[in-house]
């Protein structure tokens, strides 16, 4: 190669490498800023759902204090009332007012709590009877929960809502946010300003506002602009030279890429005819003596070489592209060619498997199931089909109708990820489910702070009332196991006993029916923090 041509040659790398460094600078910034805006999305939803459990919470502690609706303060348990607030640090107070007389939890006198409750002005909820109202004066914020159970007669539970809004948001945008949490009619119930002196006059905020579906209260947040842009976009040397390495080689990788002339739907379509997407199943035990109860069927895309590609990769994309259900038809065929035998068997072992809400309404969704389960050797009385919450079902009346069909054809049905999406207390009651499964979100929390617990507890509770058994999931540590237990929680799963494997090894453990390489400690001491 002449002179000439090497500096030409070089010179051309130089530029191609500037590009792709260029470009990568541009993608990875504008990754970081769609990637904020969707944790600061989700935040607004995150708050927005907590608040509507800790006002859940509190419409289920009135109906332990109001026996009958001639309870009054002459008649009302006192204890009652107190162990309705115990152990909440949001729950404060609680108001009982009859054409009798009025009586508190606590008998302290508050006249400005007093004066702000006469001058409330109430926002009525979707329950009959239920509103909402703020509460405010000096030095003081708050939410209260009105139940007004007979013509004189109403509870109201008084909620301090400041810790709802408290360090919730990222370190770095701290100083340069506000927000509010507001009723319908306008009136704050919590709200948050940075320390510092900071003036929003023309100021260009960026706004992340959340509505509930179930109450009618509001989140907003505002972001200064320039922190926004700021927030995560630092560039590390290390960064750099990587990108600079992927650079010399993007020539030969675009080639490659276009010269491949298939699209991703395709490549899932050859995927699932040549059974490349398979079953994984995760154990689920008791967690007093760790029998083995079942096992959850979760999907793992591995493709000839090995790769295997991540759920959330193809997932999405199978239920955008109406392919979800020939993926877990496929799914069922093979885990009844592989544990059909074990299930005919061991009659107390259980296969649970997720749909998607669009598919538990579907039409012919209970038939297609019932037909095609009996042709894979999967028993019925062995099935538990999981409906999860991380989306809304939209027509609960119909969801509770498939459900009863399903029941009636031996299989058992189970509420997802519990507590974290759109159906709440409502899916529960409507669906008429046969299991609860308490959300990993909930469960990291058990062993952390006394919030958590008691909502895990709240949970649990209101599905034991309804005859459903709880699952708890995505435990790690034998201390959650230890909580758990205590809150009266039975059957779980996670990977303090097993990730998801393979058939083959859930055969072996269904042969010694418990997790021997799981070493047992006795239960160890733990503090819940406020």
């Amino acid at each position: 190669m002449t002179v000439q041509r090497r500096l030409r040659f070089a010179a051309f790398m130089l530029c191609f490498t500037g590009l792709f460094v260029g470009v990568l600078y541009y993608v990875h910034s504008a990754f970081i800023t769609s990637w904020n805006e969707k944790q600061l999305r989700q935040l607004a939803i995150d708050t927005v759902a907590r608040t509507e459990l800790a006002i859940d919470s509190a419409t289920m502690k009135m109906s332990d204090v109001i026996v009958n609706r001639s309870t009054s303060c002459a008649t009302v348990d006192p204890m009652a009332m107190s162990k309705a607030l115990y152990g909440s640090s949001i729950m404060k107070n609680m108001r009982l007012e009859t054409k009798d007389g009025t009586c508190w939890s606590y008998d302290e006198k508050n006249e400005a709590l007093e004066q702000s409750i006469a001058n409330a002005r109430h926002n009525r909820t979707k329950s009959p009877g239920y509103s909402l109202f703020s509460l405010g004066f000096p030095g003081w914020t708050g939410l209260g929960v009105r139940w007004q159970y007979g013509q004189d007669e109403n509870l109201t539970e008084i909620l301090a809502t400041g810790g709802l809004l408290f360090a919730i948001l990222p370190e770095q945008l701290r100083d340069s946010a506000l927000m509010r949490l507001a009723l319908a009619d306008g009136s704050s119930f919590a709200g948050y300003r940075p320390e510092r002196k900071w003036s929003t006059e023309g100021a260009n905020l960026v706004s992340f506002d959340e509505t509930s579906a179930k109450y009618p209260i509001t989140f907003s947040m505002k972001i200064d602009a320039a922190a926004l842009a700021q927030w995560n976009q630092t560039v590390s040397p290390e960064l750099a030279a990587i990108a600079v390495a992927l650079g010399l080689g993007f020539g030969f990788l675009a080639a490659r890429g276009m010269m491949r002339n298939t699209s991703i739907l395709g490549e899932l379509d050859r995927a699932l005819a040549s059974g490349q997407i398979q079953p994984y199943f995760q154990p689920i035990f008791d967690l007093e003596d760790r029998k083995l109860l079942g096992f959850e069927m979760l999907a793992r895309w591995i493709k000839p070489d090995g790769t295997m590609i991540p759920p959330l990769a193809f997932i999405p994309l199978a239920e955008s592209s109406g392919r979800i259900e020939r993926l877990t038809m496929e799914l069922l065929r093979q885990a009844g060619d592989q544990l059909g035998g074990l299930l005919q068997v061991q009659t107390q072992l259980k296969l649970t498997f997720n749909v998607t809400p669009d598919q538990y309404l579907t039409e012919n969704f209970v038939d297609t199931l019932v037909s095609n389960t009996t042709r894979f050797n999967l028993p019925h009385r062995a099935l538990v089909v999981e409906v999860t919450e991380r989306q809304a079902i939209t027509d609960k009346a119909r969801a509770a109708i498939v459900t009863g069909k399903l029941n009636d054809a031996g299989m058992r049905v189970a509420i997802d990820d519990a507590g974290t999406g759109h159906n709440g207390l409502s899916a529960i009651h409507a669906l008429g489910a046969n299991y609860l499964k308490i959300d990993k979100f909930f469960v990291d929390g058990v062993t952390l702070d006394r919030k958590s617990s008691e909502l895990v507890e709240m949970l649990a509770g209101l599905a034991t009332k309804f005859g459903m058994i709880v699952v708890a999931e995505g435990i790690e540590t034998e201390e959650q196991i230890t909580a758990l237990l205590q809150l009266g929680i039975r059957e779980g799963q996670g990977f303090v006993y097993s990730r998801p494997v393979p058939a083959a090894t859930i055969l072996a453990m269904a042969t010694k029916g418990t997790v021997a390489a799981v070493p047992r400690r006795s239960p160890s001491r733990f503090l819940l923090s406020a």
